[in-house]
């Protein structure tokens, strides 16, 4: 089986799909990085294939492993984080404006995606930290962690509390004046992570081609 490595041939030898993936994972760890693309003749594999013994346990003509550094998965992690936040934040507008007019089956409908939104953010930073790559020290000051996400729950609970008590007027000074600014300085401290591991990985990088 010819097993290829960010582009590169190696010298692993196995005699199945499974085989050829625990030792090139042993390989990029060795590296600090990690397998994140699988390509098994030509055909890109998903997590469900990855999965499957019957397929792992099968021999193949060419394995291709794609593998970076966690501060590379890290940083576009928090990047698409980001992006999430803003359109959280302006769903949330949308939301408040809906609630001005009336349309109350629009604004809530809006503020459902929105909360879904900030859900996917919470997961995402959540993973994206367990990956370790940047540790708390890494993450305090100046990059405003512990208090960002003090002040999103903040206002997740003001929401839901308006929802709960239908005080429509409340949802909506919360929606348009309270939580922008908590939203903003939430994707702030989001774009700092991200800068953070940007630093890392190229670091990374540079050692990486050092040692080449």
């Amino acid at each position: 089986m010819r097993i290829l490595l960010d582009e590169t041939e190696t010298s692993l030898d196995a005699r199945s799909i499974a085989e050829a993936l625990s030792r090139a994972a042993d390989e990029v760890a060795r590296r600090g990085r990690m397998i994140v693309e699988v390509e098994v003749d030509g055909v890109r594999w998903s997590e469900e294939d990855l999965s499957s013994e019957d397929a792992i346990g099968r021999a193949a003509g060419e394995l291709k492993l794609t593998s970076i550094h966690p501060a590379e998965l890290l940083r576009e992690t928090f990047v698409q984080a980001g992006t999430a936040v803003e359109e959280a934040d302006a769903m949330q507008r949308e939301s408040a404006e809906h609630l001005q007019a009336g349309k109350v089956g629009d604004a809530m409908a809006n503020l459902a995606t929105a909360l879904a939104l900030w859900g996917s953010v919470q997961t995402a930073l959540s993973r994206g930290l367990e990956l370790k790559v940047l540790t708390h020290a890494d993450s305090g000051d100046p990059i405003d962690l512990d208090g960002a996400v003090a002040a999103l729950d903040g206002q997740l609970r003001a929401v839901r509390d308006a929802v709960g008590a239908q005080d429509l007027a409340a949802l909506g000074d919360c929606l348009l004046y309270e939580f922008p600014p908590v939203s903003a300085r939430f994707a702030s401290m989001l774009r700092s992570l991200a800068a953070r591991a940007e630093t890392i990985a190229s670091t990374a990088s540079r050692h990486g081609e050092r040692n080449a």
